[in-house]
């Protein structure tokens, strides 16, 4: 487990519409300093309106069909996930995110894309501790038929099941040890998926403007539309995992412990981390020192780093 916090070493950049919006926008990722955490910039705004957007659980503005995020000045961007995503898959904890427009680029519908580009730039250790949020306590959330939990582990591990009512996806449940390398290999290029038979709702409310079968599985009553069809069987389970990876780096501090999603989506995974620091009695801010050992923050310090966030 890496004891230092990580950023980039050069920008890079990416261009695509954003599957809401429809909108083209660019993304222009920057190294930032240590300590600095991720934040998005809206560069097509004027510059006096120009107030970073964190990516915390605390901004979250909206979880209909993506993870949207707001600053106190209410500028937002949409569709976070898949890009925090991939910062979680490489182990990224400081990065600006400079973006010409409302929403992040969905490219290909998943992480690959911009994992792939990420990597290509490579990134360098800062010098400073990397911090942990380590379960200590279990803590549990439920939403209609829906809940998430997080119990103590010794790593990350995720436990999500989903149930549609398709027969190209039904019940699929996958659990995994999540380290960077298994998010790499079996997770960052699943891709997002819907329903024909949405299409038209989801368009009439301003969602899905920019869907095509290049960046979503698209399902009608009994088939897929996509002729090159699945990457995997379990595709379905593995985006859900791609998206709980993105929104949990909304804590701002890797977890340790495990997380399992039961029938879950954006909003459980946002009331999941709402409950958590909520909770601070059930987790610990711990640091690796030079020995690997755990050093655990008071909770005077724990309370003091949330107020600061």
């Amino acid at each position: 487990m890496p004891s230092k916090q990580k950023t980039i070493k050069n920008k890079v950049k990416f261009i695509g519409k954003g599957i809401h919006s429809g909108q083209v926008s660019s993304v222009i990722i920057c190294p930032s300093p240590a300590d600095s955490g991720i934040y998005f910039r809206r560069t097509d705004l004027k510059s006096n309106s120009n107030k970073a957007i964190k990516a915390l659980h605390a901004n979250v503005s909206s979880t209909y069909y993506c993870t949207e995020l707001s600053n106190d000045e209410q500028i937002s961007i949409l569709t976070v996930e898949h890009l925090l995503a991939a910062l979680f898959g490489l182990n990224i904890d400081n990065a600006e995110i400079l973006i010409d427009g409302p929403e992040v680029p969905i490219l290909d519908g998943s992480s690959k894309i911009f994992l792939d580009g990420l990597k290509d730039t490579g990134t360098i250790e800062q010098n400073k501790t990397k911090k942990f949020i380590n379960i200590t306590k279990p803590i549990r959330v439920s939403n209609n038929s829906s809940y998430a939990s997080f119990m103590p582990h010794d790593s990350l591990f995720i436990d999500a099941q989903i149930d549609f009512s398709h027969e190209c996806i039904g019940v699929q449940r996958m659990e995994t040890l999540m380290d960077h390398d298994v998010f790499q290999s079996q997770i960052a290029s699943s891709r997002t998926f819907g329903f024909l038979e949405h299409a038209e709702k989801l368009k009439s409310m301003g969602y899905g403007l920019g869907v095509n079968l290049s960046n979503t599985i698209v399902l009608t009553e009994k088939h897929i539309m996509n002729g090159d069809g699945l990457q995997y069987n379990d595709e379905f389970v593995r985006h859900k995992i791609l998206d709980i990876c993105g929104d949990l780096k909304l804590a701002n501090f890797d977890i340790i412990g495990k997380y399992t999603s039961v029938y879950g989506g954006h909003h459980l995974n946002f009331l999941a981390l709402q409950k958590l620091f909520e909770n601070i009695d059930c987790w610990e801010l711990t640091e690796l020192d030079d020995d690997d050992k755990n050093t655990s923050n008071t909770k005077e310090n724990i309370q003091q780093k949330l107020v600061n966030l």
